[in-house]
């Protein structure tokens, strides 16, 4: 897939007509680069990816030009006493642990509670930035982590963080001006951080995605490389973008280094996700497997897995991951998403509807167009069965989302006709 929309930043892209967009581990103790501290974060220099404790510095500098937000906390904080810094702490650790173990409403929660207990502390909410980025609650994530920078403007893994969730291929009018802010944000992540190898290569997919595929774009992972010879993304981004070139021999190269050097569950994800967005999907299934042998409740492995079982045929099983992916992240829109398109593949137009439904409970604005679209082919499905009232439902339920409305109308009026 060559569009600029499928070349998503550790992401996926479109497949079989839906846009799903499986999340990086933005620095889980599993492992992607090292687990949590016990003792309260200090800042450091990130080499490798966000952590989930950020910077307990407190910076007044003006956050980054296109980092916009309105602080959560008063103007006027109350003091925090030492009984509830302690209380802090330990929510930080609770929220941390459960991320890892994949209880996302438990983290959510704790998270939460950590927040209104500190006000001026970016940490919590870095933490529910990168629970709800594992979630691909995108909106979510993308207040969080702006909030967390009004706190705390120095720290690299939040703009890298940040640059990630706008570098997602959303159906919103805007998405090349959300790419633009991901490069600068990305680059101001080098100027705080010039030796953190994934800010470089956050960097690189920034501009790729905005077609920016010259000299510049490959220096960027080259970098990322040279920073950090065993980080395997980079060479997976730099094998893409040598194949865009026509460069097969190299790029060919660049991929086996990313295999080789994806030795954790997050880089097997990574890689098998890269793989994904140029549909590479039979060669994306070994990674994904292993990675789910590691890490059996890995959110984005058992999306990337349903989805690139889904486009080989393999429909049970794509179903029975699918449904794995809904008990880790009961509260997800995508897997709902990808539910839905898969039992439109096969047919099952009545559980294709009821997916979606439930995805209707989680959908955020940017991700509503999206919906609309697979209502519609819900329709069109009723339609070609005879299923007029059934077909008139779904087609009502698109329009009210985000659907072409001249051409709704004239399906919800052929519809009608037909009940």
């Amino acid at each position: 897939m060559k569009s600029a929309v499928c070349l998503c930043t550790l992401a996926g892209a479109v497949a079989f007509g839906v846009m799903i967009v499986p999340a990086q581990d933005l620095g889980s103790a599993n492992k992607l680069f090292g687990g949590h501290k016990a003792a309260p974060a200090k800042k450091t220099t990130v080499k490798k990816a966000p952590p989930k404790t950020a910077s307990t510095r407190t910076s007044t500098k003006k956050p980054a030009t296109l980092v916009k937000a309105k602080p959560s906390q008063p103007e006027h904080a109350v003091a925090v006493t030492p009984a509830a810094t302690q209380l802090y702490e330990k929510l930080i650790q609770e929220g941390n642990a459960a991320r890892d173990a994949r209880n996302y409403t438990a983290g959510e929660t704790a998270y939460t509670r950590a927040k209104a207990i500190k006000l001026k502390d970016a940490r919590a909410l870095q933490g529910l930035g990168n629970l709800y980025s594992d979630q691909q609650r995108w909106s979510d994530a993308e207040q969080a982590y702006r909030q967390a920078l009004l706190l705390d403007d120095r720290n690299p893994a939040l703009y890298v963080a940040l640059s990630y969730v706008l570098s997602q291929p959303l159906f919103v009018e805007n998405l090349s001006t959300r790419y633009e802010e991901s490069e600068k944000l990305s680059r101001r992540a080098i100027e705080l951080a010039p030796s953190s190898a994934l800010a470089f290569d956050q960097l690189g997919v920034s501009m790729e995605l905005r077609g920016l595929i010259g000299a510049e774009t490959e220096n960027a992972y080259r970098n990322a490389n040279r920073l950090d010879p065993t980080f395997a993304p980079p060479y997976a981004h730099l094998g893409r973008l040598l194949r865009r070139r026509g460069v097969t021999k190299e790029s060919a190269e660049a991929y086996e280094s990313a295999i080789r050097n994806a030795t954790s569950a997050p880089t097997m994800v990574i890689v098998a996700d890269v793989m994904q967005s140029e549909q590479r999907f039979a060669d994306s299934e070994p990674l994904l497997r292993k990675a789910l042998e590691r890490d059996p409740r890995n959110p984005t492995a058992l999306l990337l897995l349903g989805r690139a079982l889904t486009t080989t045929g393999k429909f049970d099983e794509a179903e029975r991951v699918l449904n794995k992916s809904l008990e880790v992240s009961p509260a997800s829109f995508a897997p709902n998403l990808l539910l839905g398109s898969l039992y439109v593949r096969q047919g099952r137009f009545d559980q294709a509807e009821g997916s979606l439904l439930q995805a209707l409970r989680f959908v955020s604005p940017t991700e509503r167009r999206n919906l609309s679209r697979q209502f519609e082919a819900v329709g069109d499905g009723y339609m070609a069965r005879g299923n007029s009232r059934g077909a008139e439902r779904a087609y009502r339920k698109a329009l009210e989302l985000d659907g072409e409305k001249d051409i709704l109308a004239g399906k919800i009026a052929r519809a009608a006709e037909h009940s």
